[in-house]
């Protein structure tokens, strides 16, 4: 996950889809899917 925070801090864009809420909790932005369809998307304000 550092490689993948570093990557991003460098401007990247990375997605990752899983379903671990711990993996999920390090996405500065977290988009919910059920059944194809977008039930949430949320960005989280950095500190």
């Amino acid at each position: 996950m550092a490689l993948l925070t570093d990557l991003n801090d460098e401007g990247m864009t990375i997605i990752i889809v899983t379903h671990d809420d711990a993996v999920a909790a390090t996405a500065h932005r977290q988009i919910f899917v059920k059944d194809g369809q977008i039930i949430s998307d949320h960005v989280h304000e950095q500190s």
